[in-house]
């Protein structure tokens, strides 16, 4: 129990910002692209808690950044044999991705990095996730559960909860783990981010400048985990979608949007990426996604639309949280490529997809 890894989860988007799909963002009148509205206040994150307390695993120690792609196992010769490391990564779209060895196994915290949720050695476990200032929601289980569409869910609404508590992880050492099975509808906006999570850490200060990259330690759950195929959802929408309005829009992956914000009402300035996972290949595995903050897309996001900007324009910003989502292909949903033809009989369809994190963190400058 007491070798538990260190492991840095996602920071969450703070209280008065608009969680995608809540408290009236991505209604049935405008499209929901982006995660957070610019002008709804969010009744997703209405529970987040003052972003005055610390991470426990925010302090700096001696050894190598785990925020790092660290070496192949054939490199590796000064780490300690059995603790955990990375395979070789490869890159994909701006980020890279490598599968993780000996998850959890001797690994402390690390300079030059800022954790929002960690679990090191000799950790507390089953921590208070709320008490970090995490929040979460779900559309299915809140004021709009009544929707006959959730009757199209999988499993029972409180599956897609969000936990305000980390749960050890056997399948890592048992290190704790944040754990959500997340939901994106495909067809319509509407509530169309039907649950996530997010964090406050405007009080530490950091500017978007700052950060290196964005760390992530994850693994696809295959147990909840349902994700239509391409061509099933071709059958689905051939009366209402052309054949390349799917291609455009799905994969059949997992996908997982972040978004890392400044938390003006009005408008917000983000860095934003939506990274792919094949299933067919990582499910049940732990990997590693690093994501240079200079390889998001900046952008300032006002009334759903986030207009390209800089990076040396959004670089002086405070960061005020971030917010985890899931995701199609694009971010989108297939009413945005059909909606003067859409009507509401358009059958909806669900992306499930259960995962589990285990550190999220930046690595600074």
């Amino acid at each position: 129990m007491q070798s538990l890894m260190k492991t840095f989860t996602l920071s969450l988007m703070f209280a008065g910002l608009t969680a995608c799909g809540g408290g009236g963002g991505g209604g049935s009148s405008k499209p929901d692209s982006n995660p957070i509205p610019s002008s709804a206040k969010s009744s997703e994150a209405s529970s987040s808690a003052p972003a005055s307390s610390t991470p426990s695993s925010s302090a700096p120690a001696s050894s190598t950044p785990a925020s790092s792609m660290a070496p192949s196992s054939s490199s590796a010769s000064s780490l300690a044999e059995g603790s955990e490391m990375t395979q070789a990564a490869t890159n994909v779209n701006g980020y890279a991705i490598a599968k993780i060895d000996n998850c959890g196994v001797n690994v402390s915290a690390a300079n030059k990095t800022f954790a929002i949720f960690a679990d090191y050695d000799g950790g507390v476990q089953n921590q208070s996730l709320s008490s970090l200032n995490f929040s979460g929601w779900n559309h299915s289980t809140n004021e709009n559960a009544s929707l006959p569409v959730w009757k199209l869910l999988g499993h029972a609404g409180v599956t897609y909860d969000f936990s305000t508590s980390a749960k050890v992880n056997a399948s890592c050492n048992n290190i704790d783990t944040l754990n959500m099975v997340m939901l994106k509808k495909i067809a319509d906006w509407t509530h169309q981010h039907s649950n996530g999570f997010e964090r406050n850490i405007l009080s530490y200060g950091y500017k978007f400048s700052d950060i290196e990259n964005l760390t992530v330690d994850i693994k696809i759950n295959s147990a909840k985990t349902s994700i239509p195929s391409v061509a099933s959802l071709k059958t689905t929408y051939a009366s209402v979608a052309s054949s390349s309005n799917i291609d455009d829009l799905e994969d059949g992956k997992v996908n997982i949007g972040i978004v890392i914000y400044d938390g003006k009402s009005s408008s917000t300035w983000m860095a934003k990426k939506i990274i792919q996972l094949d299933q067919t290949l990582l499910a049940d595995q732990w990997v590693r996604v690093v994501i240079p903050m200079k390889d998001m897309k900046h952008c300032l996001d006002e009334n759903y639309f986030c207009a390209d900007k800089s990076f040396s324009e959004l670089g002086s910003k405070t960061i005020a949280g971030i917010q985890f989502v899931a995701e199609t292909k694009t971010g989108l949903v297939l009413r945005n490529a059909i909606d003067k033809t859409w009507t509401d009989n358009v059958p909806e369809t669900f992306k499930e997809t259960d995962l589990s994190f285990k550190k999220i963190e930046f690595q600074l400058k």
